[in-house]
């Protein structure tokens, strides 16, 4: 039931009503209610009475529907990775196949500015010339434009000319995530921390 009500949440931003759950699942209102009442006591979710005659309030932590943000990916030359997961952006619809990074650096001003978060898909990029967030080697991680030059090289382009553009064999490159979007501002006022 739990899943359902996530995938119910990704697909449309919201909970269903509780008595149109109940419909889905086909099980007894009364039941749906005590087992929502259980699974508020453990903390999953938030099942909260309204009175006599109005519909119960169901919601899900941030933590199930939101988009995660992992840490900081380097907009400058290829750094290590930072993974420290700061939140959750409270951004509903996106599958579970969304994560976000801040952005520390400036290789891709002024298109993605530093302290940027970066919404990125889950996936490989469907053409060259997608920004990425990727990953040469076993540590070194960095946001660019890849291009692919031939079947085996690709090239790391900057936004900002005032970096250069640098060439990685494909075997040594893993594509993090494809540039889906940006926050820019009071982003940290959004941020839903986790729970744990």
């Amino acid at each position: 039931m739990y899943e359902r009500l996530r995938d119910h949440v990704a697909r449309t931003g919201a909970p269903p009503a509780p008595a149109e759950l109940a419909r889905e699942l086909g099980v007894h209102y009364v039941s749906l209610k005590q087992h929502l009442s259980a699974l508020n006591d453990k903390g999953y979710l938030t099942f909260e009475s309204r009175g006599r005659g109005r519909s119960p309030k169901l919601s899900l932590p941030a933590d199930v529907t939101g988009v995660p943000v992992l840490g900081a990916i380097p907009a400058g030359p290829l750094a290590e990775a930072v993974a420290d997961a700061e939140g959750y952006l409270p951004l509903s619809g996106l599958n579970g196949r969304a994560f976000a990074l801040r952005v520390r650096g400036d290789s891709m001003a002024d298109l993605i500015q530093d302290g940027d978060v970066v919404l990125f898909e889950k996936r490989p990029p469907r053409r060259s010339g997608e920004i990425c967030a990727v990953r040469v080697g076993d540590d070194d991680v960095t946001l660019k434009y890849l291009d692919r030059l031939d079947a085996r090289r690709y090239a790391l382009r900057p936004h900002n000319p005032a970096y250069p553009v640098a060439e990685a064999a494909a075997d040594r490159i893993e594509i993090e995530g494809v540039y889906a979007g940006l926050l820019r501002g009071h982003v940290a006022d959004l941020l839903t921390e986790d729970a744990d």
